[in-house]
């Protein structure tokens, strides 16, 4: 079906944008393909001047009074962006996939700075400005809604190092937390609370000597009795840092004072019981622990998206963090997370495309080469779990990255 232009008075929750009559760098999201799904949306757009756009209908509601497509059609508006809302999920073709990621790496970089600037800010006055914090969270939701949850997870998952920013660490957290809290079906408000928490949970490692810090992040050693006392004290102490100024409600205060204290009993500080800390702290410290893995915190290697979720799987497990939330952060996410490039038991290379939602393990994917490595001229889209008998039976054998450079440079 067509595009069909419309007003922005015209505009409705349930509708997918698929055009806007402005430039994209003067719109409020980072693409300007998207679905609506709450009225803030549609103010953010009319205030940047937008009159006129374009809307999919096979992709949303279409205008009052016109058939609907499809007969699944309302299900649009309640599905998450990661979900298949059929049988047949839309397979996404290697350019528009590879702009996706590409646009996810664009809007993470520019949250970076804003981040950095905030943070900059807290530690020159020793001072959390509750409505700076909520203004930069806002700027977060407002890119994780426009953009597709996947291509953030990964733009956040990849690309980063050990030693990045304090600031870096708490945008990933905050990010990979909203994406957490939207698939346990958390309303927009408790998802900003959240995130607000999410972004500030280790503003007290700024008061922690820089040799500790560093100690921490890039050896497996022990620290000295009293160096581990000031590191935990991290916790308590940005507690403190959001008490000095009204705006920050109970459960954000609780989220910095409590990521650490883990449900069985391991974490700090030793007076809070992990089991009495809210749900919310419970998705911080999940997501927390996802980037420390990715990082390669306390000295440890770095690891991909797909080994990051398969250790916090078994760490889950122990005890430590709560495996309702973990195994819902893989469902959502897939074992092997889309964008993923893999290699097939049959020797060729694929683009992970869509996630099997009933079996993570084996995704919808995009064969770019063949087994001699010489690039298919037209990809291949095979379904892992619903394969052809005749075929050969293939499977993912490893994982080797993401996109290749090769495909951004031939689609950017």
């Amino acid at each position: 079906m067509p595009y069909r232009p419309i007003t922005i008075d015209a505009l409705q929750i349930g509708m997918h944008v698929a055009k806007l009559d402005v430039a994209w760098f003067r719109s409020p999201f980072m693409r300007h393909s998207f679905l609506i799904r709450t009225d803030e949306q549609i103010e953010k757009l009319r205030h940047a001047g937008v009159k006129h756009l374009s809307i999919d209908p096979a992709k949303g509601l279409d205008l009052p009074g016109t058939p609907a497509s499809t007969p699944n059609k309302p299900n649009v508006v309640v599905q998450p962006s990661s979900t298949p809302t059929s049988s047949t999920p839309e397979v996404r073709s290697l350019a528009a996939m590879t702009q996706e990621l590409l646009t996810a790496r664009a809007a993470r970089a520019q949250l970076e700075a804003s981040v950095q600037t905030t943070f900059s800010r807290i530690a020159k006055i020793g001072i959390v400005d509750p409505e700076e914090a909520t203004h930069t969270v806002h700027a977060i939701s407002a890119v994780a809604q426009a953009l597709n949850s996947h291509a953030l997870f990964m733009a956040f998952s990849q690309g980063r190092e050990g030693h990045a920013p304090l600031s870096q660490h708490a945008l990933a957290t905050c990010s990979f937390s909203m994406i957490l809290a939207h698939a346990a079906d958390y309303n927009l408000m408790a998802i900003q609370e959240l995130a607000t928490g999410a972004l500030l949970h280790d503003i007290g490692l700024m008061q922690v000597p820089p040799n500790i810090l560093q100690r921490i992040h890039d050896t497996s050693t022990t620290l000295s009795e009293q160096n581990r006392r000031t590191y935990e004290a991290h916790a308590r102490g940005g507690a403190i840092l959001l008490e000095r100024r009204d705006g920050f409600s109970p459960a954000v205060g609780q989220i910095v004072a409590e990521h650490h204290a883990y449900l069985n009993g391991s974490g700090f500080p030793a007076e809070t019981g992990g089991a009495f800390t809210s749900d919310m702290t419970r998705i911080v410290m999940v997501t927390d622990r996802y980037d420390e893995l990715l990082t390669g915190f306390g000295g440890a290697s770095p690891l991909t998206p797909h080994q990051s979720l398969q250790r916090l799987y078994q760490e889950g497990q122990e005890g430590r963090y709560e495996n309702r939330l973990i195994s819902l952060f893989v469902k959502v996410m897939g074992i092997y997370p889309v964008y993923s490039y893999v290699s097939l038991t049959t020797g060729e290379r694929a683009i992970v495309s869509v996630i099997n939602s009933g079996k993570l393990h084996q995704p919808i994917v995009t064969i770019t080469h063949d087994p001699s490595g010489q690039p298919y001229i037209v990809p291949l889209v095979i379904d892992l779990a619903n394969q052809d008998a005749e075929a050969p039976p293939r499977g993912i054998r490893s994982v080797l990255g993401t996109i290749p450079t090769e495909f951004e440079r031939s689609f950017h």
